[in-house]
């Protein structure tokens, strides 16, 4: 009788440590497959923010590359925009207050311009230099106005469309004297254009940690 009790308690503690045993084992699997779950949507859920940060163009992945202009500011720019040359500028612009920089896309449909001028311009005139030139536009619809501060720099931005063409255009100064850069491309295809004008526009800055960081972000 107490062989068998003793069997009967061997049994069930071997029973015991094999349901411990089967348990630890479907709960450990179950922990490690979380953790791989949770692993594979982080992973998913970075993957979606690269495609959300990835900017295209009907379907063509824009990247960017830096230029310091004057060794005053900094600009991103499409990497396949074409800075073109003096004897080119000359030819193509032909009058005496051209742009100091232009970048053309390869088909020279879309542009950048940039304009160092020898106007005088403040900070604090910059709304009124911006109202003003809102005022003197005809036969243009004013998408978007306003002033603003950038990394600790104030800028007046206009966009706006005529019957042909769209405009994104920022003004700022240096050293009291205004700065223009302009975007501008078919008004047909504005629209699939703007992210990559914001990013231009946003990447204006003014030192080499500025840009640095914000090229890296």
């Amino acid at each position: 009788m107490v062989l068998n009790m003793k069997r009967k308690e061997i049994i069930l503690g071997v029973i015991g440590i094999i349901i411990i045993v089967v348990v630890a084992f479907f709960l450990a699997n179950f922990i490690h497959n979380s953790h791989v779950n949770s692993i594979d949507k982080e992973n998913e859920a970075l993957e979606e923010e690269k495609e959300e940060e990835r900017l295209e163009v009907d379907g063509v992945e824009i990247n960017f590359k830096t230029y310091r202009v004057d060794q005053s500011f900094f600009i991103n720019v499409p990497d396949d925009f074409v800075m073109l040359d003096e004897e080119t500028l000359k030819s193509k612009y032909n009058y005496n207050e051209r742009p100091e920089l232009v970048f053309m896309s390869g088909d020279d449909k879309e542009h950048i311009f940039i304009s160092t001028t020898n106007e005088s311009m403040t900070d604090d005139g910059l709304e009124e230099y911006l109202n003003n030139r809102i005022a003197g536009l005809t036969n243009m619809t004013i998408l978007d106005s306003g002033i603003y501060t950038h990394y600790d720099k104030t800028f007046a931005r206009l966009s706006a469309t005529d019957a042909n063409t769209y405009y994104n255009i920022r003004f700022f100064t240096i050293e009291d004297k205004l700065v223009t850069v302009e975007f501008n491309c078919s008004v047909d295809v504005y629209e699939e254009w703007e992210d990559v004008v914001n990013e231009i526009m946003d990447s204006l800055c003014f030192n080499e940690d500025d840009i640095k960081k914000y090229s890296s972000d």
